[in-house]
């Protein structure tokens, strides 16, 4: 069909779809810890350890090593492995070399991609594919795919046969740099009709094409730049880099233009409603034909593919935040008798937890689309940290999942870190998010990523109900009467976070999360790790509400662990539940 040979917009693997602008290569050592390109490193869409060419001779064992660590080093990040080429390949007793890269690779649940070298014929893909399949069957049909690098004339020359008969294939980067090392010519002067060549191919099959990399860092000069728009004027939407500081310009030039989106969404409606062409009012002589405004519908559905896929999103902590949070929500504590607010408050473990809980929810590049807070889970702050070290958010989405409702609920996974990248809070957080218009139905319920734990992948919303039974079985140690924040603080709240969406600013604005949960009575909690904390209904300023502690008795809560579990709930007179807290703590 004519349709399947539209430029694909974003990248597979056997279950899901990637964002997959940037490519970039790992330097050797890159994966043994956060280094000061950390942050630049992790915008980027798609890492890629390297065992061929960017692995110089006795360093194969530190790549492996960094691979095995990638899930601390870059976690949740989308990773692909370029193996070595079969020229290469040395056998040993128990393998191969490509074996042991493959055997690695396929451990790390974070890659996605097997990256294929030097292939000349469908018979080299296919010596690696029963490799991958002696290691593993069920891996290319059940969670990853490959990529083939087009690099050599042979492997030009038979690329549509390969891609014919290996649908495992996704991506095919145009290898340009050793393409033309075999051609022994200026790449400059072929490098168009290359990229055509690769690109044309892809589109046959629906495979999408990945650009040859730069080859300098070219900042300052501009050579990165013009070599991005140049893949990107050929058909490109996808290159390969070499450095991390090359990953912000190739992201911008691989999405679309902002002000061009504005533009055609105003002149998509009337052909979608009733396929309008013709010449354009006014224009003068330019003429729209249905060509032009199904470039137009694409060109809007690959913008809202990526705002809502784009997995991670990193901001550095303003000063004035971090020092004006804690006093905000010192205020709304001592209001009923909790933490006075003052600039020199001693933070309590329970404040602590709050200010880093609050900076996660700045880290959001699309405060105008939540509906819904649903709340956080697994909160955990490394021992001995301070909010006042926190430096940066890192927030990534891990899944989302389409509701009856027509609204997408997008899990991420939140980290506050220090000046050197390192974790001092990390958390989950659900958030209810309108769906954006041209974001297609299967990216929008495309469900929790395969790389995550089981636990993160099965977790079940604390409903009402599930409330209701645990306070059934526990024992009640604590119920004290508050009375919610006011509208005050609650504005000087949003306006220092930059809290835009309509919930909050409404009449009756709700309350934002943190400071919602700011009114449970865990003032004296130490060791304090939160579970489970999930917001039932919104709550509103200045209104009386029940805040009440238990100790848990449920089995199945306590199962996995010896420690008590407590569990936190704030409810009205009426006995309506707002926000329920599960967590572990000396009380």
């Amino acid at each position: 069909m004519a349709s399947r040979q539209m430029l694909q917009s974003l990248l597979p693997s056997a279950r899901m779809k990637h964002v997959a602008r940037s490519h970039l290569f790992l330097h050797p050592k890159a994966g043994l810890r956060r280094n000061k390109f950390w942050k630049e490193t992790m915008q980027s869409d798609v890492l890629v350890f390297d065992f061929q060419d960017g692995c110089p001779p006795g360093m194969r064992s530190t790549v492996a090593e960094g691979l095995g660590l990638a899930h601390i080093t870059y976690p949740n990040m989308k990773l692909s492995v370029r193996v070595a080429e079969l020229e290469r390949d040395e056998t040993h007793e128990s393998g191969s070399t490509i074996l042991d890269e493959l055997s690695v690779s396929m451990k790390q649940k974070q890659v996605y991609w097997i990256m294929l070298p030097m292939c000349d014929s469908v018979d080299d893909v296919k010596e690696y594919i029963n490799m991958i399949n002696y290691i593993d069957p069920s891996w290319l049909t059940q969670h990853g795919g490959l990529q083939i690098i087009c690099e050599t004339p042979l492997g030009l020359k038979n690329l549509q046969d390969i891609l014919g008969n290996h649908k495992e294939i996704k991506g095919v980067i145009a290898g340009g740099g050793d393409y033309f090392r075999f051609a022994q010519c200026e790449n400059n002067l072929l490098l168009p009709q290359f990229r055509w060549d690769v690109l044309n191919a892809c589109l046959c099959h629906g495979v999408v094409p990945i650009d040859t990399p730069p080859l300098a860092v070219g900042l300052e000069c501009g050579l990165a730049e013009r070599h991005f728009q140049s893949a990107h004027d050929s058909g490109f939407r996808s290159g390969l880099l070499l450095h991390p500081l090359q990953t912000k310009i190739a992201n911008n030039i691989f999405s679309p233009c902002p002000d061009k989106v504005e533009e055609y969404k105003e002149e998509i409606y009337p052909w979608l409603e009733k396929r309008q062409t013709g010449y354009k009012l006014n224009s003068g002589n330019d003429f729209v034909g249905p060509p032009h405004m199904k470039q137009k519908h694409w060109y809007l559905k690959h913008h809202d593919n990526i705002r809502g896929k784009a997995t991670t999103h990193i901001e550095s902590v303003d000063d004035t935040v971090l020092s004006r949070v804690p006093v905000l929500l010192s205020k709304a504590k001592s209001m009923n008798g909790g933490f006075e607010g003052g600039e020199d408050t001693n933070a309590t473990e329970f404040l602590n937890t709050l200010v880093m809980i609050s900076l996660s929810t700045t880290c959001h590049p699309r405060h105008n689309d939540l509906i819904a807070n649903l709340g956080f889970s697994n909160v955990k702050v490394s021992p001995n940290k301070s909010y006042r070290d926190a430096r940066y958010v890192s927030s990534q989405i891990i899944g989302r999942r389409l509701t009856s409702s027509g609204y997408v609920i997008v899990t991420t996974k939140v980290q506050i870190l220090d000046e050197s990248h390192q974790t001092l809070c990390e958390l989950e957080r659900r958030l209810v998010e309108r769906k954006l218009e041209f974001d297609e139905y299967d990216n929008a319920d495309e469900g929790m990523y395969s790389h995550l734990s089981e636990d993160l992948k099965n977790h079940k919303r604390m409903t009402v109900q599930r409330v209701k039974y645990m306070i059934d079985q526990s024992t009640l140690i604590e119920s004290k009467s508050i009375k919610s924040v006011s509208t005050g603080i609650h504005y000087q709240y949003c306006d220092l976070l930059h809290l835009d969406a309509p919930l909050h600013h409404v009449e009756e604005p709700t309350v934002p999360s943190t400071l919602h949960l700011s009114h449970h009575a865990l003032d004296d909690c130490e060791n304090l790790s939160f579970k489970n904390i999930t917001f039932h209904a919104p709550m509103k300023s200045g209104v009386e509400y029940i805040a009440t502690t238990y100790v848990v008795r449920d089995m199945e809560v306590e199962e996995d662990d010896d420690s008590t579990w407590h569990l936190s709930v704030l409810r009205d007179g009426g006995g309506k539940i707002f926000s329920s807290a599960l967590f572990q703590a000396s009380v």
